[in-house]
């Protein structure tokens, strides 16, 4: 069923926010928030320039645009740069999906998610940055497609819940990945602290 995974990663996702960050996180609530919002949208859409776009695409990119607007300017240019190789691998991916189906052969979600979230891993190391770009790069990826489908007379809905599966098992990953790097630092700077108190008994 389309947008299974989004709305079941994305419930699971608000559960944690909401119930299991401190209080006194900084971007509890926003994180909270943005969640709820983007799952509320999912159920709309809207039609420009002969486009329709879901309305969860809209407020991903529009949220991300937001975010990268604070940046320095260097770092808005590397920014926009990797999201546009997250969108042309998106693309690729898809356009291959469309005239060459028979090659995929593990579930599309899984593959395209693996796929994009190993190009943001690659291209950031900073936790936030990596996963923002994701975003920004499949739903500019799905506009891209969408408009090279309707040039061959194709319609194709931009950011449906077809296509936001991906989108939100990727973040998954990418949360998954950013969790395990904490607990690795984590784990190695206690160890190294541990190691300094060994040298200095001995």
């Amino acid at each position: 069923m389309d947008g299974f995974l989004f709305y079941w990663l994305f419930w699971f996702g608000w559960i944690i926010t909401t119930f299991f960050y401190p209080k006194t996180h900084p971007i509890r609530l926003l994180l909270s928030a943005w969640i709820l919002t983007a799952i509320a949208l999912s159920t709309t859409s809207i039609t420009l320039w002969g486009f329709e776009i879901n309305g969860t695409g809209i407020f991903i990119a529009v949220s991300v645009y937001i975010s990268a607007a604070q940046l320095t300017a260097k770092k808005l240019i590397y920014f926009m740069l990797s999201s546009f190789i997250v969108m042309l691998t998106s693309v690729c991916f898809l356009l291959f999906e469309l005239f060459d189906p028979i090659w995929i052969l593990i579930k599309r979600d899984w593959l395209l998610a693996i796929l994009v979230s190993c190009i943001a891993l690659l291209l950031y190391s900073d936790k936030k940055q990596r996963i923002l770009v994701m975003l920004l790069g499949m739903i500019q990826g799905e506009i891209l497609y969408s408009f090279i489908l309707t040039r061959y007379s194709f319609s194709y809905p931009v950011a449906s819940l077809y296509a936001l599966d991906p989108l939100a098992l990727a973040a998954a990953i990418l949360v998954c990945w950013n969790t395990l790097e904490f607990f690795v630092s984590y784990f190695e700077k206690n160890l190294h602290s541990i190691e300094k108190e060994k040298e200095k008994l001995t």
